[in-house]
């Protein structure tokens, strides 16, 4: 499996896991970000979960090593799980 560099991920979403239900769809002020330098420390010491929203195609042409794809059309019926998380989560479509 290939793997890409974090830099994708600059534009990374730090969603906290409990309050994912409250927000918005279109409301994206209220959604936390995190620097890259955060994020790689917090991925190293798997503090979050992190999760791909492309295409199953573009996952697997390359992504972010430990990221769980889950495009953003099936984000529903994956809800409860990630709703059931411990872990912040991040979110990236580049």
């Amino acid at each position: 499996m290939k793997s890409t560099s974090l830099r994708p991920a600059v534009a990374a979403l730090l969603v906290m896991a409990g309050s994912l239900s409250a927000l918005a769809a279109d409301d994206l002020a209220t959604v936390p970000r995190i620097s890259l330098a955060d994020f790689k420390k917090q991925q190293d010491q798997d503090k979050v979960l992190v999760i791909d929203t492309r295409s199953p195609e573009a996952y697997r042409a390359g992504h972010i090593p430990g990221a769980i794809n889950t495009p953003l059309s099936a984000w529903s019926e994956h809800l409860p799980r990630l709703k059931a998380t411990r872990k912040p989560i991040v979110a990236y479509c580049a």
